[in-house]
């Protein structure tokens, strides 16, 4: 009898044990299938921050600043997980233009035999400013494209020097609020227009053929340099000369001496090289057809059919086109403003060979497509070949261009990449010093790594939001969308105000929105 009470006593404490083991069974399974049994921290984070739903909500992709109505008609962070992010201070007013590696007073101590004052000369890591520039009082968004070819309003370049300078030119004038570019000047007295046209006579500009085109001033030297090199005189019409490069110099004219070719086998390995009197030898360039723009854009470029291309086969590059163009999709779904007339000037500052600009191509924007000389591999040939347009930049320092110039800044794995070569506050300083207020942001990197971008920007007064990849939350690659908030200078001093539709306020440092 005893034994059988015993017995019949640990019958529920069974069912007990046996109940609770399957409760934590399931709850451990539940656990493992959700993704995130490693950085329980960052994944709650992540889940609190990333897009569902109506992603876009709370932040504005839409241009409250406006002017039309002007012309009627490394780096370990130094704060840790839980203290206040650094809060960087507007720069002084009179820095609106600022331009760290061509900076006047810096450049006019270097020589100026062979034009080395006129070279990039950045500030060393003691020198620099780690201030956000601001832009000039009244600011505004700039005019759309194509309106923005022929006005820029005058509070975005207050300065009335140059319609004085060209006024002979008529190159600029100054008409209100505004500065009018009537397209004139000294080499086109009846307009730029006439003058392309007097080169489409000659030139196949329709048709796709001819896609990029560099400006440059040649000069009458310019007959020399063309007959040493070979090239073919195709036509002259009056002032205008047109010559043709062939392929290969020494065949062209095998009675001339031959122009030396440069010793670099890598012709592609220009950035801060010494330019040497050499011509790359035509083995070192990849010959091949291209198509005409569009399908050039698209079609694999010899570079890659040639195997040139470290890591790219024709199969691989048709693929990294389908998988940008998923990556666009889904910005679209967060930005709708994609791909108007919102987004003029676009920089990828880790461009790849050119799937990002592929995949948002619009007649109304165009893409400066940047291959950091960080990358394993050089790219930019192929992004040419594309008929896109690019630039080696190494990212540790200012890029060369004014403030404000981009509408929108996309960056792939680009602080994955300088991790360990500089500081991450200096390349986002720089991001923000070249976008313009109210500009757009995408960032696309690790999640831990979007986290520390996403505090550092809390000081430089930019929203964000942080979403999945598309492909879901498992995923640990996230996309952190910024809009620049619009603020201006105030005055000379070094104070900045910061305005909203509706309100005008001193700037505050906002949590991301």
């Amino acid at each position: 009898m005893a034994n059988k009470g015993v017995s019949g006593a640990r019958s529920p404490l069974n069912l007990v044990v046996a109940m609770a083991l399957c409760c934590f069974f399931y709850v451990l399974g539940a656990w493992q299938r959700s993704g995130y049994g490693k950085g329980d921290r960052i994944a709650a984070a992540v889940s609190r921050q990333t897009a569902c739903g109506d992603v876009a909500a709370g932040l504005s992709f839409e241009t409250h600043h406006g002017g039309a109505g002007a012309i009627n008609a490394s780096s370990s962070l130094p704060f840790g997980a839980d203290a206040a992010p650094p809060a960087f201070a507007p720069c002084a007013a009179a820095l609106a233009d600022h331009t760290p590696c061509h900076h006047q007073d810096r450049a006019m101590k270097f020589p100026r035999k062979n034009m080395v004052y006129r070279e990039r000369h950045c500030p060393s890591d003691g020198e620099r400013l780690r201030c956000l520039v601001p832009a000039p009082p009244g600011y505004v968004t700039p005019f759309p494209w194509p309106r923005s070819r022929d006005y820029v309003p005058f509070a975005n370049a207050p300065y009335k020097s140059l319609t004085v300078e060209k006024a002979v030119q008529n190159w600029v004038q100054y008409e209100g609020a505004v500065f009018r570019f009537p397209g004139g000047g000294t080499q086109f007295p009846q307009g730029a227009d006439k003058y392309i046209d007097q080169l489409g006579s000659v030139i196949p500009f329709a048709g796709g053929r001819v896609r990029t085109v560099l400006d440059t001033g040649c000069g009458q030297r310019i007959e020399k340099y063309a007959a040493m090199l070979c090239w073919e005189k195709v036509t002259e019409i009056r002032e205008i000369g047109i010559w043709r490069k062939q392929l290969d110099p020494s065949a062209a004219c095998p009675d001339r001496p031959p122009v030396r070719t440069c010793d670099d086998a890598n012709s592609d390995d220009v950035w801060y090289k010494n330019m040497e009197t050499c011509i790359t030898p035509p083995a070192a360039a990849v010959a091949g057809e291209l198509q005409p723009f569009p399908a050039r854009l698209t079609a694999v470029p010899p570079r890659i059919s040639a195997g040139a291309v470290p890591g790219f086969t024709a199969e691989s590059y048709e693929e990294e086109n389908r998988r940008w163009e998923r990556h666009v999709a889904a910005y679209k779904k967060v930005n709708y403003r994609l791909n108007s007339e919102r987004y003029r000037n676009i920089m990828d500052m880790n461009a790849g060979v050119g799937g990002f600009a592929a995949a948002i191509f619009s007649p109304k924007s165009w893409v400066m497509n940047v291959v950091p000389t960080a990358a394993e591999i050089s790219t930019l040939g192929v992004v040419y070949e594309r008929g896109l347009i690019g630039i080696y930049h190494d990212w540790c320092e200012a890029f060369s261009t004014y403030p404000r110039t981009y509408d929108l800044i996309h960056a792939n794995g680009i602080f994955t990449l300088y991790k360990d070569r500089c500081r991450m506050e200096d390349i986002l300083l720089e991001m923000d010093r070249i976008l313009r207020p109210e500009g757009t942001v995408i960032l696309r990197d690790d999640v831990e790594v979007l986290l520390m971008v996403q505090r550092t920007v809390k000081g430089m007064r930019w929203k964000t939001l942080l979403a999945n990849h598309e492909d879901g939350p498992n995923v640990p690659e996230k996309v952190l969308f910024a809009v620049k908030r619009y603020w201006t200078a105030a005055g000379e001093g070094t104070a900045a105000e910061e305005k909203t539709p509706g309100s005008s306020k001193v700037a505050g440092m906002d949590s991301e929105e």
